[in-house]
């Protein structure tokens, strides 16, 4: 009996241990996870920063487009029997009026750098988003794989004191008290086992979420729809939406106007030059004049020893480099798609296999219950349709997971993972 006491107070901690305290903690769903990691994530907040970066570099003024305008000023004492104080002033404009459109260019470039900026942004945050969505899920299949360790541990239990019993009244050997209690303990170690998975996984999903590892939180299970996907409409989606196609497509972009750039280096340059200067002499009484100047300087690069010739060869093939990377992107993203969509229909078969199953299963252990507590099945029997339920529990729970991830991995292929929400 003391045995007995023991076993249903480790049982009954480890159900009160299970039940969550919904008013002291924080509610986490997937899309609330989602939410929190936009704010707090430090990978996402750095690839903001990136693209506000470029976004700064992207002015005229950069690009060599607006005027420079300097200021300078001075004032010499020199000690002479007339102690000379002289001082001055001047302003200096310079402008560039033509460089063979090399500037204009140089804006375009900037201008589709702030856009390549905001592209490589949304991929890392997407990435960031595909890694918590994909935590949260396999958060998921650890809670699911905990409650049914849970479950499991308290059939096993039952199943013990069954035996116990039925062993004080002479109704079974002792051994089959001691098979009941082998099981009953690797059952409360696969227990452990489940449970030490889950605050791992939670830890992981709390650093993922950019927040202490040790923060807790009830768990909100996903259980939503799984999605109808078109593969013809993903493959144009793709074109469209993904990041990493655009950012292909906008690098092609950049290296072909940087050739029209180099070689607006081959055009003559006119320039604007305009000063205006003022000096004062203080000697024993006081002179001063000003001084308006103003000029056009026409350049031109007759030679430089081959290096413009080269510079253009080279922009030549880094445009080339470019397009077999852009074709080289498509061809990867369309194979990716396919594969993800392929899964997709596999794994949402394979859950419907796994559901069949689990029907089965459940049925099997109901009507083996029965008759092992009307005493006409053996403990072994019984054993097996248990064994046989949890496997197929935790089976439908994989495929079901396995599914979602697939379904994430096509959201994220065809650029929708953020924009259609989950």
């Amino acid at each position: 009996m003391r045995k007995m006491y023991k076993q249903f107070i480790f049982t009954a901690l480890i159900v009160f241990s299970s039940i969550p305290f919904l008013s002291a903690q924080e509610a986490l769903t997937l899309e609330s996870a989602i939410q929190i990691a936009l704010n707090n994530n430090y990978d996402i907040k750095v690839a903001k920063n990136d693209a506000e970066i470029s976004k700064n570099n992207a002015t005229k003024g950069n690009a060599g487009l607006l005027p420079n305008l300097s200021a300078s000023g001075g004032v010499n004492y020199s000690e002479h029997a007339s102690d000379e104080l002289s001082s001055s002033a001047g302003l200096n404009l310079s402008y560039t009026l033509f460089d063979g459109f090399g500037g204009k260019y140089n804006y375009q470039i900037l201008n589709l750098q702030k856009e390549q900026g905001d592209l490589l942004a949304r991929f890392n945050i997407e990435n960031t988003i595909s890694n918590v969505i994909s935590g949260f899920y396999e958060l998921n299949k650890a809670y699911d794989n905990f409650q049914t360790s849970i479950k499991n541990l308290e059939i096993s239990k039952e199943r013990l004191s069954r035996n116990q019993s039925k062993y004080e009244f002479g109704n079974i050997s002792k051994l089959e008290v001691l098979n009941s209690k082998v099981d009953f303990n690797s059952d409360s170690t696969a227990f452990l086992q489940a449970q030490q998975n889950y605050d791992a996984a939670t830890r992981k999903v709390n650093v993922l979420l950019g927040r202490k590892a040790e923060t807790t939180f009830q768990l909100i299970p996903d259980n939503a729809d799984f999605q109808v996907f078109s593969l013809i409409d993903l493959k144009n989606e793709t074109l469209e939406k993904n990041a990493e196609y655009l950012i292909a497509a906008n690098q092609l972009q950049q290296s072909e106007t940087k050739v029209k750039e180099t070689k607006s280096g081959q055009l003559p340059t006119l320039s604007l030059n305009s000063s205006y200067s003022y000096y004062e002499n203080k000697i024993a009484g006081s002179n001063s004049n000003t001084q308006l100047t103003g000029g056009l300087t026409l350049s031109f690069n007759i030679f430089d020893g081959k290096r413009k010739k080269t510079q253009i060869a080279n922009a030549k093939i880094d445009q080339l480099n470019s397009d077999l990377e852009y074709q080289n992107t498509m061809l990867v993203l369309e194979k990716d798609l396919v594969d993800a969509y392929a899964d997709y229909q596999y794994n949402l078969k394979i859950l419907a296999l796994q559901e069949d199953a689990l029907e089965a299963a459940q049925l099997n252990f109901d009507q083996t219950r029965e008759y092992y507590q009307l005493g006409q099945v053996t403990s072994t029997t019984f054993r097996e349709a248990q064994q046989n339920l949890i496997e197929a529990i935790n089976n439908k729970s994989a495929a079901r997971y396995d599914a979602k991830l697939s379904e994430v991995s096509i959201k994220k292929i065809s650029g929708t993972l953020l924009i259609t929400g989950l």
